[in-house]
């Protein structure tokens, strides 16, 4: 009886979530805490994890701006995790899916729990993990973007992380390669892809196809190469500005070839960004035109 009960009511939920496209909870479950809040970096991973030293990250990770609902529930303890991550996986597929994954291909439970959801009651066994980012475009030009993580702690019970966060910037998977970087750099100018920044400084493990493509430029293109690097987080121009020359100066270091440095400034928010994100950025230009 219990079983027919939960497949109506979950097979009712799930239709009203295609309708609404919203993610609804899990039924039999207990919201344990809820936040609203307003972040300036709401950290979005939408690949799998990689480590390098110490430091856990995605591979493929996205800061974003704007208004964030995070609730945690606590699953009654007589559905299993099979039974949570079903009911999931029905409703984002009513989403534009974006990145999941399953088990011990997501990696460290405890990134998810203490960098990403910032609660360590989501810490469990890696192969007890779900993971699940899905977004659409809303009436009124916004998106939504829909974040799930399902983990089941060593005592069995089974908890659930889900965020909703209405943004006006662009939310998709990047694939940045070198080509897409040197197929750029074709223009006389223009904006250059590639570059990541982790915690207001250049993560150069991410940001290593675009380190590649600027090391391995003939000397000509190196010397006519101007970039400028662009921050925009700040409200106030002068810390936008010291922000984009910090990054100039790791850049330049990171690129350097022994010989020679590459001819990068930092301009702040000296120039519009390349889209409606507050991330920064790097724009180019080869001088002179000859």
């Amino acid at each position: 009886m219990r079983l027919l009960v939960f497949i109506a009511l979950g097979v009712s939920l799930a239709a009203t979530a295609a309708q609404s496209r919203q993610i609804e909870p899990f039924p039999s479950s207990q919201l344990v805490e809820e936040k609203r809040s307003a972040p300036g970096h709401y950290r979005l991973v939408l690949s799998e994890l990689k480590r390098t030293g110490a430091k856990t990250y995605g591979e493929q990770e996205r800061r974003l701006s704007g208004q964030l609902w995070r609730r945690y529930w606590a699953v009654d303890d007589s559905f299993s995790l099979d039974e949570v991550g079903a009911f999931f996986d029905r409703q984002f597929k009513q989403l534009n899916l974006l990145y999941q994954c399953v088990g011990l291909d997501c990696g460290s439970s405890h990134f998810w729990a203490n960098q990403v959801f910032d609660n360590g009651r989501l810490v469990g066994r890696e192969a007890n993990q779900r993971y699940w980012v899905g977004q659409r475009p809303t009436a009124d030009g916004q998106t939504e973007v829909w974040v799930a993580y399902v983990v089941q702690r060593v005592s069995r019970q089974v908890y659930v992380a889900l965020d909703r966060l209405m943004t006006a910037e662009t939310v998709s998977r990047q694939v940045v390669s070198e080509q897409s970087i040197s197929a750029a750099l074709r223009q006389h100018y223009g904006w250059l892809p590639g570059l990541v920044v982790n915690e207001g400084s250049l993560d150069q493990s991410q940001s290593q196809a675009l380190l590649n493509v600027l090391k391995s430029l003939p000397g000509r293109d190196k010397r006519r190469l101007y970039l400028m690097v662009h921050c925009y987080d700040a409200s106030d121009m002068a810390n936008n500005l010291r922000c984009s020359e910090r990054l100039a100066q790791q850049l330049r270091v990171a690129t350097f070839d022994g010989e020679s440095e590459l001819n990068i400034l930092g301009q702040g928010a000296l120039t519009a960004a390349p889209d409606d994100g507050v991330a920064p950025a790097l724009r180019y230009v080869f001088w002179p035109q000859r």
